[in-house]
């Protein structure tokens, strides 16, 4: 069964960090008016930024102190943006400084252990001719959209790429609803086939699932409407439309989000149901046994209170024998087959 999982230790909106212990060499590169790309260093970039039509785009494994420093001397970035990529772990938002935005969002997607969906958090610095992205762990999905973003022969800027990343790592929501939706059906077939303490516990993961995903996503798609937004220009406005559909599509994802938490709720319900119409059932029997036991008990009782009354002490039991040993034979005969005449009349037996 996979869960989702955050890669990097810590919870979302808290500043918990651990860094990694191999870390990947940055990527820097420029493009150039006809789309050329070549490797440049991050100090002394702002220079080159000058020209007209040029593109920026760095991709940084997880940042050093001297990366950080380095990247707010060039560009100039806010010091809470700065301080928000040591920390990590934020909530999905986007802080507009000027004609830059700086935008924090996650991507879920599989490669975790035991088959674990991961939770990644990935945050970027976005500018009139520039696009920074910064992350802890390895984002398989930012090489695979570099990559085809470099073999298509289109306009190479801001708006394209970053269209790319975001609409890449939306896709991957579906894929982990998908999953989420085949766990469901497999947990629902298997609780009113045969229940187990086991469901309970996968359920409640499911839940969990469910409730981490809403973490990020609804905020997210507030971050992405503000890049919808014509003011500062950042987003070249031919390319508003796609980011409209992104926009889009992470509303289908918070619609499927709660329609899964309203059928996991059901689900838990029905599971409690089960539970509970066993207990009942394991009550009546228990109830069944303790009537039989009662009453074999009553019937009993008054040949416990003969024979210890009379204590068994006769004077002959043969040859005609005592009157009073006839008389308490005939008294533990009679009165139990009287009880339990009784009973069953009154529906005790």
């Amino acid at each position: 069964m996979a869960l989702l999982r955050e890669v990097d230790p810590g919870e979302v909106g808290r500043a918990d960090r651990v860094k990694p212990t191999e870390r990947r060499l940055p990527r820097t590169v420029l493009f150039d008016v006809e789309g050329r790309r070549f490797d440049v260093p991050i100090p002394g970039i702002t220079a080159r930024l000058a020209s007209t039509g040029v593109f920026f785009f760095a991709d940084l494994h997880a940042p050093d102190e001297r990366e950080l420093e380095v990247l707010q001397r060039e560009f100039l970035f806010h010091p809470l943006a700065i301080e928000d990529v040591r920390t990590r772990h934020q909530r999905p938002k986007i802080d507009i400084y000027g004609d830059q935005y700086f935008l924090v969002f996650y991507r879920v997607g599989a490669g975790g252990p035991n088959g674990d969906w991961v939770l990644q958090e990935i945050d970027f610095f976005i500018g009139p001719n520039f696009l920074i992205v910064t992350h802890d762990s390895e984002v398989p999905t930012l090489d695979q959209v570099y990559e085809r973003f470099c073999r298509v022969a289109a306009k190479k800027d801001v708006s394209a790429l970053l269209y790319d990343v975001l609409d890449a790592i939306v896709d991957e929501y579906f894929d982990f609803l998908d999953d989420l939706g085949e766990r469901s059906q497999r947990l629902e077939e298997e609780i009113f086939e045969h229940h187990e303490s086991a469901h309970l516990e996968r359920l409640l993961d499911l839940k969990g699932d469910l409730v981490r995903l809403r973490q990020v996503v609804a905020p997210g798609r507030d971050a992405v409407n503000v890049l919808l937004r014509r003011d500062p220009p950042v987003i070249d406005p031919s390319r508003i439309p796609y980011f409209q559909d992104v926009y889009d599509h992470l509303i289908r994802v918070a619609d499927s989000i709660d329609t899964y938490r309203e059928l996991a709720t059901g689900l838990l319900d029905a599971l409690l149901s089960i539970q509970n119409n066993r207990l009942s059932e394991q009550n009546n029997r228990l109830s069944e046994v303790v009537k039989k036991l009662t009453v074999i008990t009553i019937i009993f009782l008054p040949l416990n209170f003969i024979t210890g009354f009379f204590g068994m002490n006769f004077q002959r039991t043969t040859e005609g024998g005592d009157p009073w040993f006839f008389g308490a034979l005939a008294a533990m005969a009679i009165v139990p087959s009287t009880m339990v005449f009784f009973l069953r009349r009154r529906g005790l037996d």
